[in-house]
This record gives C-alpha cells, structure tokens and sequence, in this order.
C-alpha cells in the first residue's frame, strides 16, 4: 500500500509511469530494513501483488529496473485516471514530513478511511459511522482498534463519546472520529 500511495504520488502525469527507480531505492524511499536484501524483495513481492490486482503494469528486462505505468485504481486494468466521481486527497506534507513511512500500513490505511468519512464535515460536527458502514471498509475489529489507537498516539485522530438521536428518540452513544489535517503538514 505504501509502495502504491509513493507511486500515485510521483506519476502525477500522463502516461503516469516511473522509469529505472531500482528495488533497493524504493526500499530506502520506503524507510524499509535491509534495502538492498530483504527490503529489495519485498518491494519486488509488492509490485508483483500490484500486478496482479491490475493496479500497475510492470515492464521487465534484464539488468534494467522495471518500468512501471500506474493502472486504475478500480484494479480493472484501464489506463490511470485520478478525475473520477470519488477520491480523498492528502496534505503534501503526509510524503514530506515521512507520515506515510513512518506509521504502521494498518494506521496509513485508516487515515484514508477517515480522511474518506470526513468529506465535508467540520469538526463541530465530526463524523460516526454504523456497524454497516464499517464493514464496508472491511476490516476487522481488532484493525480498527489498532489503527485508531496508532493514529490517537501520534494526535493525528480524536475520538469522542457523541450522542446521536432527536430529541424523542432513543439516543445511543456512537465513536465520533476526526482526524487532524493540520497536523500532517
């Protein structure tokens, strides 16, 4: 994921591709351990999974890097485009202030979720979500849990007890999230 995100990051223009960057450079990019062992083969294993999920073409040849062309992120194989109906943006300062290497991938992961569940709300009025809007995201219980807990440790998430409900009707207590833009730059 983190690999994907550097990538969407860099290959802003058509034809949204990224020449000759070596396995062990994206390793150290990606502040990976072993760089030019482990951390090559893991990113190597990364580009092959994005691969496969049709999110990048991946042009090899021998003694070369690999070229790589960035595909939608639907994972439908079609060329690249960013200009759909639905999309989350992020600070600039989330690449330049190292968040995205810095933080677990499961918090990096839900820093996009709530950055999703934010949209137009203002923090006066942050937002829940429902046991059916949760498992649209799918995650399990125990990744909400961590990711929440990583995110509120580094003061880039507050969550609060909020009433939801009328005045006549039943009010429950729900998880209330905003997560701190600002913060990331």
């Amino acid at each position: 994921m983190k690999l994907y995100l550097t990538m969407t990051m860099l290959a802003v223009r058509a034809p949204h591709d990224i020449k000759n960057v070596p396995a062990r450079r994206w390793a150290e990019m990606l502040a990976l351990p072993d760089p030019v062992g482990n951390g090559a083969r893991r990113v190597a294993d990364a580009h092959s999974w994005l691969e496969k999920a049709a999110l990048i073409k991946v042009d090899r040849r021998p003694g070369v890097p690999p070229h790589v062309t960035l595909r939608s992120p639907s994972g439908n194989g079609k060329p690249y485009g960013w200009r759909g109906r639905w999309w989350i943006n992020m600070p600039i300062g989330f690449w330049e202030n190292e968040w995205v290497y810095r933080l677990p991938a499961i918090a990096v992961a839900f820093l996009f979720v709530f950055r999703d569940m934010r949209s137009n709300r203002v923090e006066a009025n942050p937002p829940w979500l429902t046991s059916h809007q949760k498992e649209r995201y799918g995650f399990s219980e125990d990744s909400w849990t961590r990711a929440r807990a990583e995110l509120e440790a580094h003061s880039l998430l507050t969550v609060r007890r909020t009433p939801q409900g009328r005045d006549f009707d039943f009010t429950r207590l729900r998880n209330t999230y905003w997560v701190h833009t600002e913060k990331l730059g």
